[in-house]
């Protein structure tokens, strides 16, 4: 698919309303900016929300360069590897989660859902993508409604936890649908979100200084369809707009599916960059420094447990 193609429109910061963004890089012809006064990182052009339906289309799922390569293709050949992560995934569910009814929003073709509904819990799901939506109850028989959650018309407190995993980062509205998500809420109930940690994490920093690039600059994934690129401390104040009070911060990686898939070239640009990618790719770095910093607090998974903020509440 030509991503560039796409209808475009301009967007100012959603957290602090400047309109004076800082260019970061282009990718794929899509501005890719930080804002000046907030720090939030964004696309200052995006494709406009109506353009889901071509964003989130079989090319998402199937080609890999901006969306996945082979969904279930890859589910299918790894689903060992996924469900050893869906299984942690579950037992930090039921430690934040009063009860076992459980929507996610955005959920893809269904796999985690499917994983919690064996462990006992009460699944539905929410997808943009008519796709995914029609592969989640062809292949697993699951209830998943169709559109974004402002316009589902899900009953008030209907769900113990909301999962909104990998979706935060493409919303155009996120405040509406963070308000809707805290609707749905039972008393008591969880608001689960996960992000990546793009441009100012540790790892990129690191391949930026090797490749004598400025940090921020290294090209973040899946643009256009990630719309902001979050820090900890964004990520943290995005939901606390929203009207969200976070109650644990959990660190995560990303990528072991995709070491799978992939090799890294080590043949690359500079000797320094060369010894660098042969050190850390090939002799095992990245593992060692990927579960350190997991167990530091900074892998480049940012997972947040939060609840709505009582009236009144700061």
């Amino acid at each position: 698919m030509d991503w560039s193609s796409l209808p475009r429109e301009k967007a100012r910061c959603i957290l602090c309303g400047a309109d004076d963004p800082v260019l970061l890089s282009v990718v794929r012809s899509w501005p890719v900016a930080r804002c000046p006064v907030c720090g939030l990182a964004y696309l200052s052009e995006r494709p406009p929300e109506k353009a889901a339906a071509d964003v989130y289309g079989h090319s998402y799922y199937e080609d890999g360069d901006v969306g996945y390569k082979g969904y279930m293709e890859t589910w299918n050949r790894f689903r060992s590897v996924f469900e050893r992560i869906y299984d942690r995934r579950e037992r930090d569910l039921a430690a934040h989660c009063r009860g076992r009814r459980v929507l996610e929003v955005g959920c893809a073709f269904g796999t985690l859902l499917a994983f919690l509904r064996s462990r006992g819990w009460e699944v539905e799901g929410l997808e943009i993508s008519p796709v995914s939506a029609r592969k989640a109850r062809s292949e697993f028989g699951l209830t998943v409604h169709e559109g974004n959650l402002e316009k589902a018309g899900l009953r008030s407190g209907a769900y113990d936890a909301v999962l909104m995993l990998d979706v935060l980062e493409h919303l155009h509205r996120p405040f509406d649908t963070l308000k809707e998500a805290a609707r749905v809420l039972a008393p008591g109930g969880v608001l689960v979100v996960q992000c990546p940690w793009e441009l100012t994490h540790w790892e990129e920093a690191a391949l930026a200084v090797v490749t004598g690039r400025k940090t921020g600059t290294i090209e973040p994934d899946a643009v256009p369809a990630h719309l902001y690129f979050f820090t900890p401390r964004t990520l943290d104040a995005v939901l606390e707009k929203g009207g969200f009070s976070i109650t644990a911060r959990q660190s995560g990686n990303y990528g072991e599916i995709r070491r799978r898939l992939f090799q890294q070239p080590v043949l690359v640009g500079s000797p320094l960059e060369t010894v660098f990618r042969l050190v850390y790719f090939r002799l095992g770095l990245r593992g060692l420094l990927s579960r350190a910093a997991r167990l530091a607090g900074l892998g480049n998974g940012l997972i947040r447990y939060a609840e709505p903020s009582k009236p009144g509440a700061p």
